[in-house]
């Protein structure tokens, strides 16, 4: 392996309990409850493709705009103040700097969410690269975001690993032939068997690697 290619949301953080209570929220006040696939469907979608999947899906009346400026009322709070990394995950990236490898992040969200989390857990100048929501490739049902990453990275695709909590995501890097390492999450508990089964490998914690 020459690179370590990390998710953000509820792989190397502990914040998909923000996206729950915003699509909670969001759907409570339209009398609506939270439909059971749609967490996975936007699981791998951009900031901006997820809302206008929303907007589509449920003939909403909203404009993409107000519909993404009524999620990050509540998120942007919660990524500047409250999220947090998840245990040893600080450690076990610095361990792979220590040693020369490269690190980068690949994430659907949004540079606005993660990057006050990093800053302030003091991991932001870990990473090498940085591919994102804004970063212009389709999303994770994809593996468009793993390779560009890692062509920044100048680094074969079979030299990555990939960190990564959805199944889709794990699928799309596979695909391309990465290396992947499955994280469990709360949020993945439901579709865990087909993870670990999907994934090369997998962990309930960042500690099993140090």
């Amino acid at each position: 392996m020459k690179a370590f290619l990390f998710d953000f949301d509820g792989t190397i953080a502990d914040s998909n309990y923000v996206w729950k209570k915003v699509d909670e929220d969001f759907f409570k006040a339209r009398n609506m409850s939270v439909p059971k696939d749609y967490v996975e469907n936007i699981s791998t979608m951009s900031f901006e493709s997820g809302a206008i999947y929303t907007k589509e899906k449920y003939n909403l009346k909203e404009s993409i705009e107000e519909i993404m400026k009524e999620w990050s009322v509540y998120a942007l709070y919660e990524y500047e103040n409250n999220v947090k990394l998840k245990p040893f995950a600080k450690k076990y990236i610095e361990s792979l700097k220590k040693r020369g490898y490269k690190v980068g992040l690949v994430t659907a969200s949004n540079p606005e969410f993660y990057t006050p989390v990093l800053k302030r857990e003091g991991i932001f100048e870990f990473f090498d690269s940085f591919v994102d929501g804004t970063s212009g490739f389709r999303n994770k049902e994809y593996p468009d975001m793993y390779k560009g990453i890692a062509d920044e990275l100048n680094v074969d695709y079979f030299s990555c690993t990939v960190y990564e909590d959805v199944l889709k995501g794990i699928i799309s890097a596979k695909s391309v032939g990465m290396n992947t390492v499955a994280v469990y999450d709360s949020s993945n508990k439901d579709n865990w068997v087909n993870i670990k089964e999907c994934a090369n490998s997998y962990i309930k914690s960042f500690d099993e690697l140090l």
